[in-house]
């Protein structure tokens, strides 16, 4: 009987103990869900946080390209302007220059052969002879200032006369056209800028005028030049907007 006692006693605390542990385990279960739960959650938060540093990167990066972009535009527009500023400040520039020009002509092509000549005298009987403008008219016309203009070129040195009225210049301009079928040119005396322009469309206008289809003429408009044409003498004159050598 004493031993049925013990054994009936120990089974009891075995049976607590084991009661004991089985919750002590069914616990420790329900810890770790709850850990492997808390785990989960904190897994897809730093997954999240993942892909919203990303996106994040990825804004930043595209505000950067935008900013580069908007940068690059302003920088554009900024050299634009200036270049405005600059071209517009080349053609004042351009256009005080030729208004001190403005009373003056170029002559090409006169021979300068004679070391002793007097350039005042061959210029008065270019006027006269090759011109022809009455000689008392020629000889009384006011002339400020008169002399060659050194070259590198060969050929006779262009003569810079200066008048000291802008009517005496425009008799001049207005009779050149006796010199058609000579070599001696009376021209504007225009800028470097400008004369180069027009040296360029001299050229253009020799091969339409090669062509013998249309007329051409070459015009200071501003602080440019500018070549127009026209295929008949009754038509309006069209300025040329490419160097072409077509007549339209």
């Amino acid at each position: 009987m004493g031993v049925d006692k013990k054994v009936s006693d120990f089974s009891q605390q075995l049976e607590k103990v084991e009661h004991n542990l089985t919750g002590m385990i069914n616990e420790v279960k329900t810890d770790v869900n709850i850990l492997k739960t808390k785990y989960d959650e904190s897994q897809l938060e730093i997954t999240s946080l993942r892909q919203d540093f990303t996106e994040l990167e990825q804004g930043v990066a595209g505000m950067d390209l935008q900013i580069q972009a908007i940068e690059g535009e302003k920088l554009q527009k900024q050299k634009y302007e200036l270049q405005t500023q600059m071209n517009e400040m080349k053609d004042q520039v351009t256009l005080l220059e030729k208004h001190e020009r403005k009373y003056n002509v170029m002559i090409y092509g006169v021979d300068d052969s004679k070391a002793d000549e007097n350039i005042y005298s061959v210029t008065r009987q270019l006027f006269s002879q090759n011109l022809k403008i009455e000689q008392r008219k020629a000889n009384a016309i006011p002339i400020a200032n008169a002399h060659r203009v050194p070259t590198r070129g060969s050929g006779p040195k262009p003569i810079i006369v200066r008048f000291i009225h802008y009517g005496d210049k425009q008799l001049i301009m207005s009779s050149a056209h006796n010199l058609k079928g000579s070599q001696i040119r009376i021209l504007d005396d225009l800028p470097v800028s400008m004369k180069e322009e027009r040296f360029l469309l001299s050229h253009v206008a020799y091969k339409i005028l090669k062509k013998k289809n249309c007329k051409t003429r070459i015009r200071d408009v501003g602080a440019h030049m500018t070549l127009e044409t026209r295929k008949n003498r009754g038509d309006p004159w069209s300025a040329k907007r490419m160097m072409s050598d077509t007549c339209t």
